[in-house]
């Protein structure tokens, strides 16, 4: 069943977000926010390490049953947000080389699964089988991890790649939210945009010093010096690879959407974006950003001009005056001389010396050995800049072969949609799926953040009717018809 119900004079004019039910979900987010943020600025943030993922996951089982769409924004932010509270807690502590409050995202997202677990005959259907397959393919690596890398390792990775998916096939399955939801996402990613980019500015200008705290102590070359002015923003992110994939997903999103928060989101977010410095992330949003404005109409096209140069006035002055003006200009300086350029050099070192160990591994070696789950086998953050190595190096050929084939076919599907479609969300979704596949040269777009930022997209392509629907947990209260005024069809 779907909504279909008429909107009232209220959700009409302001959309569904703004519909009492959902004010008050949002009230108790703000609410929780404001608690860890009360128990950081009193100095007891020591006791957030394991209540901030028990509050959380208390609220996001709450929303769950009774404000979908209200859980669904609760899983953006909870991402974008929990590595920042984690260094808050660890500067008014002591830091944790493996974080209890790490756990948080993935407590979170995985409350959707819940649903598929209680049918999960559902996952044999054909509609479902890429996403079965995929998820297969998860299994055989966490067996095989369970035995040569030991079973924390290769459960936390596992659960990397499957809570991601399984949010994505959340969002397909809840027909009868469907509505709600997609306004929500949109919602929790321009409110975010228009969080983490001044964030990451700030970080530029002021470098933090709770942030400072802990890139000393995780060691991360990749972000730079650590100095106001001499550092590659990550944001309330880990690092710069994920805050810049975060901002291409919401940049992208941001094309599709309406109103002023966009523009203003746009303005900040660009900048921000560029400073970053992830060269892959600027590829994949070119890509999804000339996708997406080949497929809109004549009308729709001219509107986005429109706005471009409107957020285009906004960010130049913030990229062209300055140090981070001088930042940019090197970067961009190593594309017309990447023969020269260190990272691009590791990586073609990588596939060169890696590519055969990679192949030559019939079985794999199993989930186990990138980021935190390589940290929790041998004490060493690990991993590879290469999804397109990561792959047959754990997976194995049989289990690489079939990640293809699943992946081959919801992409495939994703575009045949795209193009029969003129709804904006279906036509941004696939552009990201595009997107996400490409910077598999660099790094897997698979697990974690990673992850979520191509399950969305293919919830977003493949819609609502491509699967079958979710049975009841409950009989939530209505979410309300229509769509926000965020969320409105280009012409």
């Amino acid at each position: 069943m779907s909504v279909t119900a008429s909107p009232s004079r209220r959700t009409a004019k302001g959309g569904v977000l703004l519909s009492p039910g959902f004010l008050a979900g949002y009230g108790l987010v703000v609410g929780f926010a404001l608690l860890t943020l009360a128990l950081i600025l009193i100095n007891a943030g020591g006791i957030l390490n394991f209540g901030f993922p028990f509050g959380a996951t208390l609220l996001a089982a709450a929303l769950f049953t009774t404000r979908r769409g209200v859980y669904v924004s609760f899983v953006w932010w909870i991402w974008l947000f929990t590595p920042e509270v984690r260094r808050l807690v660890d500067y008014q502590s002591f830091y944790h080389s493996i974080s209890p409050v790490m756990l948080t995202p993935f407590l979170v997202t995985g409350i959707a699964m819940l649903p598929i677990l209680k049918r999960p005959r559902i996952l044999l259907r054909r509609s479902v089988m890429p996403f079965s397959m995929f998820g297969a393919v998860a299994v055989y690596a966490l067996l095989v991890g369970v035995f040569v890398n030991g079973p924390i390792p290769a459960l936390y990775e596992f659960a990397t790649w499957v809570v991601p998916l399984g949010f994505g096939l959340y969002l397909m399955m809840d027909r009868r939210n469907y509505l709600a939801n997609r306004d929500a996402l949109l919602f929790s990613v321009i409110l975010g945009l228009l969080v983490i980019a001044p964030y990451g500015l700030y970080q530029f200008y002021h470098f933090p010093p709770w942030d400072a705290f802990w890139l000393e102590h995780a060691k991360l070359a990749s972000a730079g010096a650590g100095v106001a002015e001499q550092v590659r923003l990550f944001g309330p992110l880990n690092s710069p690879g994920p805050y810049g994939q975060a901002l291409m997903f919401s940049l992208v999103l941001a094309i599709v959407a309406k109103g002023p928060m966009r523009v203003a989101a746009g303005g900040l977010g660009f900048p921000a974006f560029g400073l970053s410095l992830v060269r892959s992330t600027w590829g994949g949003w070119a890509i999804a950003a000339t996708f997406v404005i080949w497929r809109i109409g004549g009308r729709a096209k001219l509107r986005f001009l429109i706005v471009a140069a409107i957020v285009a006035a906004i960010a130049v002055p913030l990229t062209t005056v300055g140090p981070v003006a001088d930042a940019l200009s090197k970067r961009f300086a190593t594309l017309n001389n990447i023969q020269e350029d260190g990272s691009y050099q590791a990586r073609a070192d990588l596939y060169e010396s890696f590519t055969v160990t990679a192949l030559s591994q019939p079985i794999g070696i199993g989930f186990g050995t990138g980021g935190v789950a390589g940290k929790l086998a041998t004490g060493q953050l690990g991993g590879f800049d290469s999804g397109v190595l990561e792959a047959p190096y754990e997976l194995g050929w049989m289990g690489t072969g079939l990640l293809v084939w699943a992946i081959g076919v919801i992409m495939l599907r994703a575009l045949a949609s795209s193009l029969r479609s003129t709804d904006p969300f279906v036509i941004a979704g696939a552009g990201l799926i595009l997107a996400n596949i490409s910077l598999n040269i660099f790094v897997s777009t698979f697990a974690g953040l990673s992850g979520l930022t191509l399950w969305i997209p293919v919830a977003l392509a493949l819609g609502p009717m491509s699967v079958p629907s979710l049975p009841r947990l409950h009989r939530p209260r209505a979410s309300g018809p229509a769509e926000s005024a965020l969320v409105q069809p280009l012409s």
